[in-house]
């Protein structure tokens, strides 16, 4: 059985293994980082957070036959405060024709742009390969849970939420567009940036350049890149374009990679999550997955659980009595559902 839950002290060393497939700003393959980030969570998810400028939220997938960690997911629950702002490069175009010459040229142009009131962003989305054709649609359901968790305490979170699309990159730590513009006005290797910017986000503002620049000037192995998603990131990205987030034309300032958005009351899995009471009767076995497959969530004697069930024929979810011990619920406690996209 598979049952998504907020991390724990304990699960440190499954989150290095998870994070050192992706190695992101969100889960970078750092063991101090991640140590301080599950340390951080737990005091969130306990509610003893005032800020939300400071509050993460991380989730794991746990196979619980194995004992182990399969999967993570994170809730920023503001990313761009007064003290760490939030910066992005604008995507504009700029046309320009000349009639003498009955030439016409559309030249697009990056902006560097910050907010110290940032929206909440999702990220750090990864998931053992072994688990990526599991009938429990394991991927679908480390994004959903963050969006069930926002709906059950939307007071947490701000209005507005994005996502960043990881980018194409060469080989480990190269990237084409930070190559040809960042590392030209920091002076740093991208590993550099990415590690530097997890704590301090100062050499943005001071070496960026304040003025547009043409991505014209860029080679074309450059400008294909710009605004583009890893491989690995286009299923995600496919499950977020589902639930209703948008491309915002704009990409993050180091790799290029596309942020897509959505209000956070407009995202489908927040508007279709419906609570129920549950009955008092309950499946002996659990029931075979087959679609259409929803999130089960519930707050009850362990704290925040959610897992996958199918649901039947008249729309309610098959809930047996393994996966009501689970999630530490019984006949008359309250649970969310939450469709599967």
């Amino acid at each position: 059985m598979l049952i998504l839950r907020p991390v724990a002290e304990r699960d440190l060393d499954d989150l290095v293994g998870l994070a050192a497939q992706l190695d992101s700003m969100n889960l970078p393959s750092d063991r101090h980082f991640l140590a301080q980030r599950i340390h951080d969570s737990v005091r969130c998810f306990a509610g003893q957070t005032s800020r939300r400028g400071e509050a993460v939220y991380v989730f794991v997938l746990e196979d619980v036959v194995r004992h182990r960690c399969i999967g993570t997911s994170t809730i920023l629950a503001q990313h761009g405060t007064p003290e760490s702002p939030h910066y992005w490069l604008e995507l504009s175009t700029e046309e320009r024709t000349c009639a003498q010459l009955g030439r016409r040229f559309a030249h697009d142009k990056l902006r560097l742009r910050s907010s110290t009131d940032g929206p909440t962003e999702i990220g750090g989305l990864i998931l053992d390969p072994g688990y990526r054709r599991h009938p429990e649609k394991c991927g679908k359901a480390l994004s959903i849970v963050r969006f069930a968790f926002m709906a059950a305490h939307p007071d947490r979170f701000e209005r507005e939420v994005i996502a960043e699309m990881l980018s194409p990159f060469d080989a480990p730590g190269c990237n084409r567009l930070w190559d040809a513009f960042g590392a030209h006005f920091t002076g740093l290797s991208f590993r550099e940036a990415d590690r530097l910017s997890a704590t301090n986000k100062t050499f943005i503002a001071d070496l960026f350049p304040r003025d547009p620049v043409y991505a014209t000037l860029f080679p074309p192995a450059v400008r294909e890149v710009i605004g583009r998603p890893n491989e690995s990131a286009i299923a995600a990205l496919r499950i977020l374009e589902k639930i209703g987030f948008r491309h915002l034309n704009q990409v993050d300032p180091f790799d290029g990679g596309p942020y897509l958005g959505c209000a956070r009351d407009a995202i489908a899995s927040v508007r279709e999550r419906k609570e129920l009471v549950l009955p008092s009767l309950a499946d002996d076995e659990p029931q075979a997955m087959r679609e259409p497959l929803a999130l089960l969530s519930a707050e009850g004697s362990f704290g925040f659980r959610a897992t996958v069930v199918p649901i039947d024929d008249d729309g309610f979810p098959c809930v047996s009595k393994e996966c009501r011990e689970a999630l530490g619920v019984a006949a008359g406690d309250r649970v969310a559902v939450t469709p599967l996209p």
